[in-house]
């Protein structure tokens, strides 16, 4: 009897830790199935070669909702590049926040890949609030492989997306990224841990829940090389 009632206080506690840990899977499934999509539709079409060349992805779903004033809000993760290596970090979780005024109607879920292709826009994330236009520039991605002439050297972010749903009418929006520390802190099972340790300390593990979305990328790495040498070749 004591033997069952220690076993049953065991699975109570391991519910009580999953249950939280779940919905942060969520978001990496989230972020895979964001990937997929936008790397291999024609109507998207995003570059692999800026994949390669960026300092870190954004994948993040905002859902948006009201009537004249409106407002924006999303959950998601991050993740670095070494650009020396070529390697990606763990998953960091990250949230969003945005306002919108004007006039305005419906609601709409959006998917959106943002490439940070500076380090200075990636470490600005894991230190503070960041206001998307005002600290830090962004801009539509370009499609296809000619994308040198297309991107302003001065960008910080180069963002693409798909929605679902209806939104009509015309609004002056301002937002922010930010840190989800609680969401962190709960996935990893580290108090006080801080975005910037999953980006860049050294060693950091990739959690298994991630594996596939980080095979993914070096999939299409892996795709752009063999692009490249066979124009190489025809040259």
């Amino acid at each position: 009897m004591k033997k069952i009632l220690i076993i049953l206080i065991v699975l109570i506690l391991k519910q009580g830790f999953s249950a939280p840990k779940d919905k942060y899977i969520k978001r990496i499934k989230v972020a895979e199935e964001i990937l997929e999509y936008m790397l291999t539709r024609p109507d998207v079409s995003i570059p692999v070669y800026l994949v390669k060349e960026c300092y870190g992805i954004i994948f993040i779903r905002q859902f948006k909702g009201g009537f004249i004033i409106g407002g924006k809000g999303g959950e998601g993760i991050v993740i670095a590049r070494d650009k020396e290596k070529g390697t990606w970090s763990a998953p960091g979780f990250i949230a969003s926040i945005q306002a919108s005024f004007g006039w305005q109607i419906g609601a709409q879920m959006t998917d959106l890949i943002l490439l940070i292709m500076n380090e200075n826009g990636l470490k600005m994330l894991t230190t503070t609030k960041v206001k998307i236009g005002t600290d830090i520039s962004v801009a539509a991605g370009p499609d296809g492989r000619e994308f040198e002439s297309k991107v302003s050297p001065g960008v910080s972010i180069l963002a693409y997306g798909r929605s679902k749903g209806f939104f009509g009418g015309l609004s002056i929006e301002g937002g922010a990224i930010f840190s989800d520390d609680k969401a962190n802190q709960e996935f990893y099972e580290k108090k006080g841990l801080r975005l910037k340790d999953i980006l860049f300390k050294e060693g950091f593990p990739i959690p298994k829940e991630a594996e596939k979305l980080i095979n993914l990328l070096k999939k299409y790495e892996e795709i752009e090389i063999l692009v490249e040498k066979k124009e190489k070749n025809k040259n």
